[in-house]
């Protein structure tokens, strides 16, 4: 049996709120059923449990599960059957085995437990003994739920009270506390008064975000109300009883306090519990976290928290703009961790396959679904899981082949599903979970990778003059499968059912004899199901249903296998449908020649409607937009907007098929793994379609448009570039383009074998597996026998820019190129154009890397110049 005292460590540290699954019991059956639920109404106002008993009912089992179960000083109980099954041994409507959902509160607080009871028809249809209980077990429990609320007997007087913890104080000058507290001591306070907040980041890059932020790295401004929740053995430590000195109650100034708590507590550690009560019941924080919801003048609320179970324990983030400013690991963590991690090592279990049925309604954006997850468990023992589900999604049911029903916590705006198993399961123990859930889910909105507007002289009016053909995304971002906290590679199974009139797209191949039309109760109500087999992992599951036609389809062959490539248009895109198959082709061809293989068997197209131009491309599929011509919006100065090259959008989509998805990556700083890999293999593409001087017109524009913006962080923020000021063309311009200029100019350091050995390397190592920059780097250094640290250490984890200072000189038959270093110290190369009056330029690429740099080079004739090559995509301030 397993009691989970503490379950605050598998969920996150913010805006924390659950319910209980929904059962499925029949309470409105039949008058057995209305005899078994006014048995359990008696048990929720017990005084003497044997009198509910049978009387074969072990005595020993009874005394046992009461002293664990029933304890002394209950104020209220509350019990939800979850599920009914019959009783073996017993005639049929005469016994069952009940799987229920017990809440008792004990004054301000309560645990809430599952048990199984077993009950037996022993009296007549609606006497009092018509049911009683045979035996009765304690399946799970949750421990030490509180009902919080300011406490209305004490206020105190603060002056010059300090609250510091790492990176943050925050001092109240004068003003007045009141304080939360529950049986182990306080919990939580609220601050009045007038206050200031001072932020200070350790590391310089989340000094460079707070700047960007507030104007300043540290982030210094007053506040006026403040409220706090803590473990109450940290409270001596951080607040301490010496510095409050008690005074009357204020009615008016306690009214303040309470309307303080009642509109920010619910943001943090509460449990919604549904049916078992309408309360809100509160989870403590463990040991040494911190939560501070701070009311500032100047930003509104900024909310501090340090979470003992995020791999990045501190964080500050801005409320109203749902903007987080700073994320990072605190010294404790850094110094026990590492630089780097791999998110996968925050996670309990793996899984291994999943087997999903799902019913989609578009025009009403429903969602029935039933999926099963085989997974292995990686932790030494394994008492709860949590599984991510979209928050509209009402689960109906969870259970386990080898446990049977189980009992779960809904965690609300985490879309969070936390099950609690009813034993220990020990490490490489593998599990079945079945869960069932439906409800309404919006569709994924358009990410990154689709551009945006122009910002300057774009019209008012965007409205299409013809209306695209809908569609409906369902991927990553969406969580319309209960999944794992965090991407992981499994297998998996979809039988997807959709309206007849519908056609729909899937992770994974399309198994022969599919779709099939399932009849209605007329033509008008038919449904079509598609069936859907992912041999080889994936690292998320996705599926896009709208009208489409079968535009094309192909089978590229490889020196060793083939892919299967199909393409599924809109009616009025089937003609650029087919003309798009023959080129992804000869992408896909061109990729496999790099890399050494195709990582999935098929590849499909899905051409949809949609005002601007990108795509998104989860394995098997890409979704690839297609804008009308009678758009009236304007696109064309986004930095991954590439006018010359149109085939960029599929080039770049199809480059993750290899980049993203065969690749993954170990967190969100390593994102450039798929963004910049698969730009700079669609830049590569460019170049071997169209020639040099496409692909120099590409780099030229990565280079720029990431110079320009360069000082908003480095490449390893990942997503947070551009997110505090909402400006997602910074995060294209840098982790897509400034990332493919990175690849560039490290191959032209290393030469271009060493430079393609050392992808092949690092793909062929990191095949479905995620992967990070320091993998790179090993794979990099094996195969060209160079050390790259500094290399990646400046262009990947710093934003900073090298600065150049080029002049020359002629000696005899030769010419001495001479490179300063004015900053600090990069690996960079620059290329060099020289001018004869007699004969075509020619280039040279110098390695710059020493503080001073010179290079020899004969002179082939009358030299008249040196130019600098600005189409070279090398990232540098060059002077004379």
């Amino acid at each position: 049996m397993n009691k989970v005292g503490v379950i605050v460590a598998v969920l996150s540290l913010l805006s924390l709120s659950a319910t209980p699954c929904e059962g499925v019991g029949p309470h409105d059956q039949t008058a057995q059923s209305n005899g078994v639920a006014v048995l359990l109404r008696r048990l929720e106002q017990v005084v003497a449990y044997l009198t509910l008993l049978t009387d074969s009912a072990d005595r020993a089992r009874v005394r046992d599960f009461s002293s664990a179960e029933l304890m002394s000083g209950a104020t209220r109980a509350v019990i939800q059957e979850r599920d009914r099954q019959p009783l073996p041994g017993t005639l049929p409507d005469n016994g069952y085995s009940l799987l229920v959902d017990a809440f008792v509160e004990y004054g301000q607080r309560a645990r809430i437990a599952t048990w199984t009871i077993d009950v037996k028809r022993v009296g007549d249809a609606g006497s009092d003994r018509e049911w009683a209980i045979a035996d009765q077990q304690q399946v799970s429990s949750v421990e030490s739920l509180y009902r919080l609320s300011v406490n209305t007997a004490k206020q105190f007087t603060a002056r010059d009270l300090k609250i510091s913890v790492e990176d943050l104080e925050l001092t109240l000058t004068d003003g007045s506390v009141f304080v939360v507290d529950v049986d182990q001591g306080v919990t939580g306070a609220v601050l009045l008064g007038h206050g200031l907040m001072r932020f200070h980041p350790t590391p310089a890059i989340e000094q460079g975000q707070v700047k960007i932020f507030c104007g300043s790295e540290i982030l210094e401004t007053k506040f006026d109300v403040l409220y706090t929740r803590i473990h109450p053995s940290d409270f001596e430590s951080l607040v301490g009883t010496p510095n409050l000195q008690p005074k009357a109650v204020d009615p008016r100034e306690l009214k303040r306090a309470q309307n303080v708590f009642r509109a920010e507590s619910p943001k943090s550690f509460v449990l919604d519990l549904g049916d078992l009560s309408r309360d809100a019941w509160s989870l403590l924080p463990g040991p040494g976290d911190f939560l501070a919801e701070v009311r500032t003048r100047r930003f509104d609320t900024l909310t501090y928290a340090r979470s003992g179970s995020e791999a990045e324990d501190i964080s500050l983030f801005d409320r109203k703009r749902h903007r987080n400013i700073s994320i990072y690991a605190s010294k404790q963590r850094a110094a026990l961790r590492g630089r780097f991690y791999n998110e996968d090592e925050l996670v309990d279990y793996d899984i291994l396959d999943y087997q999903i049925e799902v019913a989609f309604s578009p025009d009403r954006q429903w969602i029935d679904g039933r999926a099963r997850l085989h997974l292995k468990v990686r932790s030494y023992m394994l008492g709860t899981l949590t599984l991510k589900l979209a928050d509209p999604l009402v689960v109906q049911s969870i259970s386990s082949t080898e446990y049977g029903r189980l009992f779960a916590i809904r965690v609300k705006n985490q879309n969070s599903l936390v099950v609690n198993l009813p034993v220990p399961v020990p490490r490489d123990k593998e599990l079945t979970l079945t869960v069932v859930y439906a409800g309404r889910l919006e569709p994924q909105t358009a990410d990154r990778e689709t551009l945006a507007l122009e910002q300057r002289g774009m019209q008012e009016d965007v409205s299409m003059l013809v209306a695209a053909e809908p569609s409906t995304l369902y991927s990553n971002r969406s969580f319309w499968y209960p999944q794992a906290p965090v991407s992981d590679y499994a297998t998996a199974s979809l039988r997807i059912t959709i309206p007849s009139n519908l056609d729909c797209v899937a992770s994974g191949e399309l198994e022969p004899g599919f779709p099939i039309v399932l009849p209605g109760k007329d033509p008008s109500q038919n449904r079509k199901m598609y069936a859907f087999t992912a041999t080889r992992p994936l690292r998320y599951l996705a599926v896009i249903v709208s009208r489409f036609t079968r535009a094309e389809t192909l089978t590229v062959a490889f020196p060793e296998g083939t892919l299967n490539l199909a393409v599924e248009a809109n009616p009025r895109q089937t003609n650029r449908g087919r003309d798009l198959a023959g080129r992804a082709a000869s992408i896909a061809t061109f990729y496999e020649s790099l890399l050494g293989d195709a990582p999935y068997p098929s590849f499909t197209i899905a051409l949809i409607e949609n005002d601007l131009p990108g795509g998104h491309s989860p394995g098997y599929f890409a979704a690839l937009n297609q804008p009308l011509p009678t758009s009236t919006l304007n696109w064309r100065n986004d930095p991954v907007s590439f006018s010359a090259f149109p085939e960029f959008f599929l080039a770049h989509e199809l480059a993750h098929q290899w980049w993203g998805q065969a690749v993954g990556w170990r967190n969100y700083h390593e994102q450039w793994i798929s963004e910049g890999f698969a730009q700079y293999f669609a830049a590569l593409y460019a170049q071997h379609q169209r020639g040099e001087e496409t692909f120099g017109d590409v780099m030229r524009q990565a280079r720029r448009t990431a110079m320009d913006v360069t000082d908003q962080g480095p490449i390893y923020l990942g997503y947070r570039l551009g997110h505090i000021r909402g400006q997602s063309r910074v995060f294209r311009a840098l982790v897509y383009n400034k990332s493919a200029a990175v690849l560039h100019m490290l191959r032209r350091l290393v030469g271009d074998e060493p430079f393609f050995k050392g992808v092949r390397h690092f793909y062929s190592k990191s095949r479905f597996k995620k992967a990070g920059t320091e993998d790179f780097r090993a794979a990099m250094e094996a195969e060209t026998g160079k050390p790259l640290g500094r290399f990646f250490e400046r262009w990947i984890y710093g934003s900073t820019l090298p600065k150049l200072k080029f002049s020359y000189r002629v000696e005899g038959s030769d010419v001495v190129l001479h490179v300063e270093q004015l900053g600090d110290l990069f690996d960079v190369p620059l290329t060099l154009s020289l001018q004869y009056a007699d004969k075509k330029p020619v280039d040279v690429t110098m390695a710059v890397s020493e503080r001073e740099t010179d290079m020899r080079v004969p002179l082939a004739g009358t030299l008249r110049g040196i130019d600098i090559s600005k189409d070279d995509g090398t990232l540098a301030d060059i002077v004379r």
